[in-house]
């Protein structure tokens, strides 16, 4: 997918610390577009880079703006994104047609997982990734599937609650994700610390989960 840099603008600061080895965070966009009403989606964006900047590292929100992917984003173009009218949301499937028909969304967990690995940034932070539905139970999100194939280390509060989350892991399982639980030996369930469900592995700092991450390979790396 590195071909979609070719469709790419690049805010200077991110790729300024790209080019200099300073640490990155990839953000999601569905969050402005869909997950918040205006102007709590603002607060809570400004908020998310506000504290990556605080720990020392750069955020990189990730969206599309009449056809451009934007690598990192200005307050201006936050609210250009969320006055989109029909604002899409883009996954895996929907690059193309969003890039060739001048569209603009916001990425979800998968989407920004592409674009995050083909621009070199190898942490992505998110609230809850998306899993299997209690029903219809063949309604399997494409994070999980993008999990499986783009190696970047996902910092996440587990899977949305209202999910399966049993079946949620299982999937995981299948196709082979690590989820590590950082100082838990529990699933988080988005809101809520503890679901009853135990993860893969337990990391104790972030040190050991940086020493998995490389090991993972092609594998995708599930930080809880």
């Amino acid at each position: 997918m590195k071909n979609l840099l070719a469709f790419a603008t690049w805010q200077a600061a991110v790729r300024r610390a790209l080019q200099t080895g300073q640490p990155v965070v990839a953000l999601e966009s569905t969050v402005l577009t869909h997950g918040l009403p205006y102007p709590q989606n603002l607060e809570l964006a400004a908020q998310m880079e506000d504290t990556v900047r605080q720990e020392q590292a750069v955020p990189a929100t990730i969206a599309v703006l009449e056809g451009k992917i934007h690598i990192g984003l200005s307050p201006e173009e936050r609210r250009r994104l969320i006055s989109s009218e029909g604002a899409h949301k883009i996954s895996r499937r929907d690059f193309a047609p969003a890039i060739a028909l001048g569209r603009s969304g916001g990425t979800t967990v998968a989407g920004t997982m592409i674009v995050a690995r083909a621009a070199g940034i190898r942490v992505f932070a998110t609230g809850g990734i998306g899993g299997v539905h209690r029903y219809p139970p063949y309604d399997v999100s494409t994070d999980l599937t993008e999990l499986a194939r783009t190696p970047v280390i996902v910092v996440c509060a587990g899977a949305k609650a209202i999910l399966d989350l049993p079946a949620t892991l299982e999937v995981l399982e299948t196709w082979g994700v690590p989820v590590i639980g950082y100082q838990t030996d529990e699933f988080p369930a988005f809101y809520s610390r503890e679901s009853g469900l135990p993860v893969s592995v337990r990391a104790n700092s972030a040190d050991e989960v940086v020493a998995i991450a490389p090991l993972c390979r092609k594998r995708k790396l599930l930080q809880l």
